[in-house]
């Protein structure tokens, strides 16, 4: 008894016939298409499942002699340039290919936006973990016409590593290569040009603060600052003028060129050094901004030895702004110290206590070996910033590493002056904002700055109250005075503000 007919003749289950069943669906189909069974063929329907059973393979071995074809392509008339993931030139095309896409791209990778974007859903604005999604689109291969000419940019897929990479923004993270329909290289080297000059234009007013990862192995961006105006760090005029110049004549093609044929190394160092809350490492960013330079902040105090040290100065590059923050803390311990302000003293180790409790692993001879050592790179500018400079070992700030001392002290009443103008004047990002009048504002800005003593208070200090009264300058300029005498006394307190109570007032 056939399979097919088993259970017809008793309650047992009954087993549907394959070629019934499937007769049942095509019919059903026919039927959704206004077909009849008379209008098809079934005599054709296995050659017919053969070619659809066979298109896969059809098409695998059309994918294999495209590849060759391809390869044989890319090897004869094909000029190639290949970046590696996370290299900055791979991300720079990588963005330019993105603004440059088809509208009609339909494939798109999706990824948590890691940086500060603009919130527009409200809701997401209340939470606290909530962000935004940023859409990339996720491609391969993509053949595109630039300049009359044909070029095939090729991508690896996404790597883990990048993937794993917290600072990893989902752009550039895989090798690419870049070919031209050619035999010269020279097309692919403008296009990469042309991605440079496009992505230095999208980062003309910020400023890129690089940092050490996670695990101290390589440089990663840190942080995208909106470029600062030195008009917003405050200090006495003539010295910022003389800081400007030095750093614009350094910067000269003119004076490498000099420094070369004297064979003198090109190098130039600042030590920017005041009480806290004065503007030392706000002024090192507005450098950076001002003159388009990148910023490597280097912690020393966080550095394992001398050989990691070396290693993160070797990969910073040669036109950068390396800026060392509170460079005293390396050393403290100065009771070995030898009385030589030259190489005697240079061998003074840096893993001094800090108060007994902290010892630095990285040496004064290691970081005096980075600067202007035998290994040591040139071109960059190494800012110094320190709240205690006669802490400071005489081989550090001696000339040739320290070509320049800036201080930045307590503000002036001129410069209160600036910064209240500065404050209240009408706000570039606010269009809709009430009209300002600023004849009244610099009248208000000389009654506030009568108030403020010389040399008592920080920028930060004064910069804190005006948060609390930028709405009115009116207000600001009225409480100024109460302000002054309550900041003074809780200064002559040690710092900390003095709150009576009620019982110790009846007393």
């Amino acid at each position: 008894m056939s399979l097919l007919h088993a259970g017809h003749g008793g309650p047992g289950p009954l087993v549907a016939d394959p070629w019934s069943h499937g007769t049942g669906i095509m019919r059903a189909v026919l039927a959704r298409l206004n077909w009849t069974t008379a209008d098809l063929d079934f005599t054709h329907v296995g050659s017919l499942i053969a070619i659809v059973g066979a298109a896969p393979a059809g098409w695998r071995i059309l994918r294999r002699a495209w590849h060759e074809v391809y390869g044989w392509v890319r090897q004869f008339f094909l000029a190639s340039v290949t970046i590696p993931g996370g290299d900055p030139v791979n991300k720079n095309l990588v963005k330019w290919l993105v603004a440059n896409r088809p509208r009609q791209h339909r494939t798109f990778t999706g990824r948590t936006e890691m940086g500060r974007g603009d919130v527009t859903d409200r809701a997401a604005a209340l939470k606290k973990t909530r962000r935004a999604v940023q859409y990339a689109p996720h491609w391969d291969s993509r053949w595109f016409w630039y300049e009359g000419r044909l070029f095939v940019a090729t991508r690896d897929n996404f790597s883990s590593s990048a993937m794993s990479d917290p600072a990893y923004d989902g752009v550039g993270g895989e090798e690419l290569t870049v070919s031209c329909l050619g035999r010269s290289i020279e097309p692919v080297q403008n296009l990469i040009e042309v991605a440079r000059e496009f992505a230095d234009r999208q980062t003309q007013y910020f400023v890129i603060i690089y940092g050490r990862d996670r695990y101290g192995m390589t440089w990663q961006p840190k942080s995208r600052k909106p470029i600062r105006l030195l008009d917003t760090v405050h200090f006495d005029d003539r010295l910022k003028k003389d800081l400007l110049d030095d750093i614009r004549k350094y910067l000269d093609p003119r004076t490498q060129r000099r420094y070369e044929s004297r064979s003198m190394p090109y190098r130039r160092g600042y030590l920017f050094y005041g009480p806290p809350g004065t503007g030392k490492s706000s002024l090192s960013t507005a450098l950076a901004g001002e003159f388009g330079l990148d910023l490597y902040e280097v912690k020393v105090p966080s550095i394992a030895s001398d050989s990691d040290l070396e290693q993160m100065f070797h990969e910073i590059p040669p036109r950068c702004i390396v800026l060392l923050e509170d460079i005293d803390a390396v050393w403290v311990d100065r009771s070995s110290r030898s009385r030589s302000p030259d190489r005697r003293s240079e061998h003074s180790s840096g893993s001094g206590s800090r108060s007994g409790h902290h010892r630095s692993n990285c040496t004064l001879s290691g970081l005096l070996n980075v600067l202007d050592g035998v290994g040591s790179q040139e071109g960059r500018i190494v800012i110094m910033t320190t709240n205690k400079p006669d802490s400071l070992d005489p081989a550090l700030v001696r000339p040739g590493r320290v070509d320049m001392k800036v201080f930045l002290g307590h503000i002036s009443p001129q410069s209160a002056e600036q910064m209240f103008v500065r404050m209240f004047s009408p706000d570039e990002l606010v269009n809709d904002g009430p009209v300002v009048d600023m004849d009244r504002i610099r009248e208000l800005a000389q009654q506030f700055a009568q108030a403020i003593p010389d040399d008592v208070f920080t920028p930060s200090q004064l910069q804190g109250y005006f948060q609390l009264h930028l709405d009115s300058a009116d207000d600001a300029t009225a409480g100024i005075a109460s302000w002054v005498a309550k900041e003074t006394s809780r200064q002559a307190d040690g710092g900390f503000e003095v709150v009576i109570t009620g019982s110790e007032r009846a007393m």
